[in-house]
């Protein structure tokens, strides 16, 4: 079982978070109460009913102290309380379901303008860019688009065990900037789409910025340019993933990124002068370092906004 309750089982003093609590009368008038309650192991729910409601005392965001048994219907398995109390030794983070999270951004370059053919320029100035006035910049985005543009550069990093990696198409090798980081580099973005999907897989949930959008179907399209084939499902609006860049958006505007930080007092990663706009260039100069780095510290204040909007703007215990 995901909670690890089987059922018929005593359960003795056990510590839960309490995430839900509904009240319910039955046909004859009797108050009971359904709880939602989770710890690291999953979720489980719970019945008080009257006779036991005089031995409890519980509150929704809580953490209780449960004894009682376990019961098993149509292959659920549910906690039948006798006696639980409110116990305040314990931080309800620690109660919370893990779910393997995954939090990444990827880093992308475009070919030179000129090395396009005629009908491909026509393409990215009349069509992909046709709202951008000025000729100069349109020219210079072809790394938004993957089908003249490549991924050179992905960042990821788990918020629980705060640990991250790098992954860098890069001609030498390179050196973390950060003790908790491991910088890969590869020869060619297929060897690196390859990697990034072999630790995809070991995750169930997927943050980012703007990777709704953006990141995954970027990501999607050239795995497919290269052959490479990815191994989960990644839905638009889907349930395993969360793009903060929609989470945090106000009367129809999405921020960037740097300017959410700045309000919520995470560190910019952009303070040192370079953004997703410079990597190209720096790229292109062989400035490899200064893009890891820049990746790393991208994914790391991607995480800390994932925190803070998981913990008090979620909606959820």
């Amino acid at each position: 079982m995901p909670n690890r309750i089987g059922p018929n089982e005593l359960v003795e003093e056990r510590h839960f978070l309490v995430k839900r609590v509904e009240r319910r009368v039955t046909r004859n008038g009797d108050e009971f109460y359904v709880l939602e309650l989770s710890d690291s192991n999953g979720t489980i729910e719970a019945r008080i009913w009257s006779n036991a409601l005089a031995n409890c005392t519980f509150e929704e965001g809580k953490i209780i102290e449960v004894t009682g048994r376990s019961q098993e219907y149509r292959g659920v398995v549910s906690l039948i309380i006798d006696d639980c109390k409110i116990v305040n030794s314990e931080e309800a983070e620690d109660f919370r379901v893990k779910v393997p999270t995954l939090v990444f951004d990827i880093e992308t370059v475009g070919k030179n303008f000129e090395e396009l053919d005629k009908k491909e320029q026509k393409y990215l100035i009349e069509n992909l860019e046709k709202n951008e006035p000025d000729k100069k910049k349109a020219e210079a985005r072809t790394g938004l688009y993957p089908i003249f543009g490549t991924v050179c550069s992905i960042g990821g990093y788990n918020p629980d065990s705060e640990k991250g990696v790098v992954l860098i198409v890069s001609k030498k090798e390179l050196k973390s900037s950060r003790e908790n980081f491991e910088y890969r580099t590869f020869s060619n973005e297929k060897d690196l789409l390859n990697a990034f999907w072999e630790i995809a897989k070991k995750y169930q949930l997927f943050v980012s910025y703007n990777g709704e959008s953006f990141d995954f179907p970027y990501l999607i399209i050239r795995s497919g340019i290269n052959r490479v084939r990815v191994p989960i499902e990644i839905k638009r609006f889907g349930d395993n993933q969360i793009d903060l860049l929609n989470k945090l958006r106000h009367n129809n505007h999405g921020f960037k990124l740097e300017f959410l930080c700045r309000a919520f007092g995470v560190e910019d990663p952009k303070k040192e002068g370079i953004d997703g706009e410079r990597v190209d260039k720096l790229y292109k100069k062989g400035r490899y370092q200064e893009i890891a780095d820049y990746s790393a510290r991208d994914v790391v204040a991607t995480s800390e906004l994932y925190k803070i909007w998981k913990e008090y703007m979620s909606g959820k215990y």
